[in-house]
């Protein structure tokens, strides 16, 4: 099975008064949004659903994911959380007909649940951040059960070959 774990695109903080929930992408989010569903696009054919926080700023990327892709894309509100319990808890309830997830979430929850199922240690998944994850498992429920290796790490500010 094969999981990405993605953090949300950069989010602006211009209207101070608005809701975290709401806050939309800023220019640089909006431009990684494209840079890195683009790369999804050609990395992850296969992707076969995105699921996404309600969040605005996690919306905007995992909607651009989907529509590259091509796949379902599930929000959800248990997702706008940046507890890892929480984050690993969902993780571990996804339906196995699924071999192949996205999930666009939340910091410090991304990072940290990156850490606990891998044997790599990131300080910090960076915004519109992509974690691929190959994990040797038939059941989502089985995830935290054994280290699993990360294939790759994918950010809009690193080169590309």
């Amino acid at each position: 099975m094969r999981l990405l774990l993605i953090r949300h695109a950069k989010s602006s903080w211009s209207e101070p008064a608005l809701a975290d929930h709401d806050r939309p992408l800023n220019q640089r989010g909006e431009r990684n949004v494209l840079t890195m569903s683009e790369r999804l696009a050609i990395q992850e054919p296969s992707l076969e659903a995105a699921y996404s926080s309600t969040a605005v700023r996690a919306k905007a990327l995992a909607t651009m994911i989907s529509h590259r892709i091509g796949c379902p894309l599930i929000l959800d509100q248990h997702l706008y959380t940046f507890e890892p319990r929480a984050l690993l808890h969902y993780l571990l309830q996804l339906p196995t007909p699924y071999q192949h997830l996205a999930i666009v979430g939340h910091n410090p929850a991304i990072t940290t649940v990156v850490n606990q199922l891998s044997d790599m240690n990131i300080d910090n998944v960076p915004t519109a951040g992509v974690v691929a994850i190959d994990c040797d498992i038939s059941q989502w429920q089985h995830l935290a059960q054994s280290i699993h290796r990360i294939d790759y790490v994918d950010y809009p500010k690193k080169e590309q070959p």
